[in-house]
């Protein structure tokens, strides 16, 4: 099918859904409206593209960034069980030296180890990046003609984080405590939260989760446009290149990481078990470690943080690449293509969401 084609089959297949939804609309609520499915058929080809580019990009980088995850929540857990005691104490003893440096040896248990609940990071992030993407596209599509692109960005990426907690915060929770030792895998984890917990069990953290992810975006944002224009007047240049951008976005993610760190801690703790309020954690943290006990695990958060943008990155334009109508089966400059490529700016490429 040519671009032509499929725009006509998929308004077809909009206005007919639409019915659908039209006919079991129940009486007295406001008519709702698929997204993307209008008068524009072409942009929805776009959008769509970018909702299942997002998703396959975001579960891929998520299981190559799972480990680095690990760590930081093994870093974070306030009461560990056993196998974490000893999990803590042989990684600094079997650290390992480089020059008069000694390295925290995480990987002594083999890669597995720290692969540890990565299937609730596949089956979690498969449909709240969905969800993610899809908020995003529809919340970008009504205010592009009506704000500046900067505050589309933020304002969609924030929409989407919040659509994206409903299935975000459970499949974390599960995950986190497999990562803790806590359960043998996720579907454990899952039977025992639901009998002991319920379903409140599963959204614990939720608030924090929002209350960082939030001011994260914006905070990233920022530091981001701020960095860019700074390297733009200084090179006296329209367009940065690919490796410059994300060198700019890792800088901001760390930066945004940084600052939200002591709610992801709370997050954690809360997600691990700990039943305290956002106020009595961080109080508690700061009677037995002090201030730098908020920022336990940062490290590790910031390697994910600015690795993770720059894995979704590349997937994200590749996965876009693949399934754009029009291209080439032939063509096999995919990565040349993306990496040599200038760009104005890389917003949803890179700010999105991080674990």
């Amino acid at each position: 099918l040519d671009q032509n084609q499929l725009a006509l089959r998929l308004r077809v297949v909009g206005e007919s859904v639409q019915q659908a939804i039209s006919k079991i609309q129940l009486p007295g609520l406001p008519l709702f409206k698929l997204p993307f499915f209008d008068d524009d058929p072409f942009g929805a080809i776009t959008a769509l593209n970018h909702v299942y580019a997002g998703t396959m990009a975001r579960t891929l980088s998520q299981v190559l960034c799972h480990p680095i995850d690990t760590v930081k929540t093994r870093m974070q857990v306030k009461d560990p069980t056993k196998k974490l005691r000893k999990w803590r104490r042989k990684v600094v003893k079997k650290a390992f030296e480089v020059g008069p440096i000694d390295i925290d040896n995480w990987f002594f248990k083999g890669p597995s180890d720290l692969f540890r609940g990565v299937w609730g990071a596949i089956l979690g992030t498969i449909p709240n990046a969905m969800l993610y993407f899809i908020a995003y596209e529809a919340t970008k599509k009504k205010l592009e003609n009506k704000l500046p692109p900067g505050p589309v960005h933020v304002a969609s990426a924030t929409v989407g984080t919040v659509a994206a907690s409903i299935v975000r915060v459970p499949a974390d929770t599960l995950k986190h405590r497999v990562q803790a030792y806590m359960h043998r895998d996720v579907f454990e984890a899952l039977k025992v939260v639901l009998q002991t917990e319920g379903i409140a069990g599963l959204y614990r953290g939720f608030w924090p989760t929002l209350m960082r992810d939030v001011p994260e975006i914006a905070i990233q944002f920022a530091v981001y446009e701020n960095l860019r224009a700074f390297v733009k007047e200084k090179r006296k240049v329209e367009k940065l290149t690919t490796p410059e951008h994300l060198l700019l976005g890792a800088a901001a993610g760390a930066a945004a990481a940084t600052c939200t760190m002591p709610l992801d801690l709370v997050k954690t703790r809360q997600q691990c078990g700990v039943s305290q309020g956002i106020h009595k954690i961080v109080l508690a943290v700061m009677a037995e470690s002090g201030p730098a006990g908020l920022l336990a695990g940062l490290g590790p958060r910031v390697f994910h943080v600015s690795l993770m943008s720059a894995v979704f990155f590349g997937l994200f334009e590749y996965c876009k690449l693949i399934m754009k109508p029009d291209r080439s089966p032939s063509d096999k400059l995919y990565l040349p293509k993306i990496w040599n490529k200038r760009r104005d700016h890389i917003w949803k490429r890179q700010f999105v969401y991080t674990e």
